[in-house]
């Protein structure tokens, strides 16, 4: 079978897509429909994320598509359609799926669209509900808010009962932002931190920060007392420090996240995933999914995101074909 692999540390370039053998049936395999590409892909590709693998090895975290085969006693069965994350893998036509993180697929998506939904939604709920601990009627400034984390968190806070400020660096972004549901849209070259707290009435209660770099100490100011500073990644390549006087000041919080913290939960990420997925059905989440693109232009998806220019979510085909792809909002 196709696969798009890493076989050098050295960026989108590098990027190989060979033939791999197929996975072991004895477990569950899905046949990959769709799969995402995000910012952790590009790290890893570097090998600049917290976990390195050996080389060579399959690139991707989440796909779509439906199940091949699955072990006697399993919840799944051939035919179902589902999504899976993986910490590497699902960039090729068929993945061995873990169990414990491959989840059904809502019935409004595609899967298009499902291959851009689990990393970037259960980043988004583990860092508003489960962290932040977000309040309905409270108030959200989204960064990066253009891009596939930013429009899911977007589209996760107003589903909590929130109103949404985003903060984006272009017009096509604040469009995006736009169309996932954000109540205002600041530039990010613009006084966007006074925008913000003149909006919110004096200060913001949540702060989801995918962004870091030269804003971190702007968003620390454009917090109400007591309210928290979520660091989710840090997209501009700078990671920030925190002057712990001003947390003291204004009593405020800075709390790291990331989705993995779901697995810790009594009932895990199959808890989060189908509280997601009751969002899902009411039609509070719709993954906006820019374009579908075959599996070989992964690299030059990637370099879009190394450049900062993707705008929410492009997704792979290993099979090639993109005949769905028009039809995707």
């Amino acid at each position: 079978m196709r696969a798009l692999r890493v076989e050098a540390e050295a960026g989108p370039e590098s990027l190989v897509l060979t033939d791999v053998p197929e996975p072991d049936d004895s477990g569950l395999v899905v046949a990959v429909r769709a799969a995402g590409v995000g910012f952790p892909d590009l790290l890893m590709n570097r090998g600049e994320f917290q976990i390195r693998q050996p080389l060579p090895f399959t690139l991707g975290w989440e796909a779509a598509g439906q199940v091949v085969s699955a072990p006697e006693g399993s919840t799944f069965a051939p035919g179902d359609r589902v999504v899976t994350l993986l910490s590497f893998g699902t960039h090729a036509e068929r993945v061995a799926a873990v169990p414990e993180a491959t989840f059904p697929l809502p019935d409004s998506f595609t899967f298009e669209q499902g291959a851009a939904y689990p990393l970037n939604y259960l980043t988004a709920y583990a860092a508003l509900h489960q962290r932040a601990a977000l309040k309905k009627g409270e108030t959200v400034l989204v960064h990066g808010a253009g891009g596939g984390v930013g429009t899911a968190a977007i589209q996760v806070a107003k589903a909590l009962g929130a109103t949404v400020f985003a903060v984006v660096s272009s017009d096509e972004k604040a469009d995006a932002a736009s169309a996932a549901g954000a109540d205002s849209v600041f530039k990010a070259g613009e006084d966007w931190r006074n925008a913000a707290v003149e909006a919110s009435g004096g200060g913001v209660d949540v702060i989801f920060d995918p962004v870091g770099g030269v804003r971190f100490n702007d968003s620390l100011r454009s917090l109400a007392p007591e309210g928290r500073l979520m660091v989710v990644g840090f997209a501009a390549g700078e990671i920030p420090t925190v002057t712990v006087n001003r947390l003291l000041f204004n009593n405020t919080d800075v709390r790291g996240c990331t989705w993995s913290i779901l697995a810790n939960l009594p009932e895990g990420l199959a808890g989060a995933a189908s509280r997601l997925n009751e969002m899902a059905d009411r039609g509070a989440l719709r993954p906006p999914v820019v374009r579908a693109v075959p599996l070989e232009h992964g690299p030059a998806v990637l370099k879009a995101i190394a450049e900062r220019r993707a705008v929410a979510r492009t997704v792979v085909l290993p099979d090639g074909n993109t005949a769905e792809a028009s039809s995707v909002p």
